[in-house]
């Protein structure tokens, strides 16, 4: 069973668009794990950025080296999520079949003591809220050592001007598109606080599974093909400005990545605070396409602002 569980944790976590349909795939399976349906928007975004980042608008504003920062840091953060992640669903999916839980197997893959805990009281009590808050504080932990305060991304990534840049416009944001053109969704607060993400990361559940938009959701995740690209949703609205992209597997090969640290259980040394567990507080839920494409008409005037002033100091040169 392990060597079957690291076999398919490899095949599907080569690249964002096999992350995002193995989510899709588990959640269609097991609607019980509400958490793997919030994670294959997720996923379905950080595909989005990626391949915005290989829009004439990004390559006007960012170096190489910048836009390939910003890359691994959406492809990394994403991988070390599913690498964690998605052995707890096969382990899940193991002891539904074999009718008793297995989670003792956690052991072999690093995962939490934490999660271990929480998924045997889901076998027990089959409580899907406090599961999916449990993934949702899990994943946010896991990357906070590693890739958040890692100096690799740290330095070149979370300091850097692009980022910062990225969030004093507001440009980080997860939507939550649906087949009849309206956009939901969130702005991303600040990213290197774990409290803030683990806060966001529960209000945009509170979207995804509010009662009447969650046929709409699911019915476009069940629909629209993955293919990283925003034409996903934006073919079904009315645009000025879009960042056109080809598909992402078309744009980026596959990443290798490695594990140079050794993994560290983060409930060993790390409090679970009780405003974790407590349940978002959800305003009125309004479409959310004008705003985040308000931002993105920012964008687009600061690409064509640098160009021009590139061009003029071309001509003077």
């Amino acid at each position: 069973m392990v060597n079957y569980i690291k076999a398919q944790t490899k095949t599907h976590n080569i690249n964002n668009v096999a992350r995002t349909k193995a989510y899709l795939s588990f959640y269609e399976e097991n609607p019980d794990v509400k958490w793997t349906f919030l994670a294959s928007f997720v996923s379905r975004n950080a595909g989005w950025n990626m391949t915005d980042l290989q829009s004439n608008t990004y390559k006007a504003l960012l170096s190489k080296q910048q836009l390939k920062s910003l890359y691994l840091t959406y492809e990394s953060i994403n991988w070390f999520i599913f690498q964690d992640a998605y052995p707890q669903l096969l382990i899940y999916k193991l002891s539904k079949e074999q009718k008793k839980p297995l989670f003792f197997l956690f052991k072999y893959f690093h995962i939490s003591s934490f999660m271990e805990r929480e998924w045997y009281h889901f076998y027990q009590h089959q409580d899907f809220n406090r599961l999916m808050y449990s993934q949702i504080i899990n994943e946010q932990n896991i990357i906070q050592q590693p890739i958040i305060k890692h100096n690799p991304y740290r330095k070149a990534v979370f300091k850097s001007l692009p980022y910062r840049l990225q969030e004093l416009l507001h440009l980080n944001a997860v939507l939550l598109p649906t087949e009849q053109g309206k956009v939901y969704g969130e702005f991303v607060p600040h990213f290197t606080h774990v409290h803030k993400r683990i806060k966001f990361g529960k209000q945009l559940a509170a979207i995804l599974f509010y009662p009447y938009l969650y046929p709409l959701f699911n019915s476009f995740s069940r629909n629209i093909p993955v293919t990283g690209e925003r034409k996903e949703y934006e073919q079904f609205i009315n645009l000025n400005n879009e960042l056109s992209t080809k598909p992402l597997t078309e744009l980026y090969q596959d990443t290798e990545h490695e594990l140079t640290a050794p993994r560290k259980d983060w409930s060993n040394h790390t409090k679970i605070k009780r405003k974790w567990w407590k349940e978002p507080n959800v305003k009125r839920i309004e479409p959310f396409a004008n705003q985040f494409y308000e931002k993105r008409n920012q964008l687009h005037k600061l690409s064509d602002a640098k160009g021009k002033l590139t061009q003029v100091t071309v001509e003077k040169k």
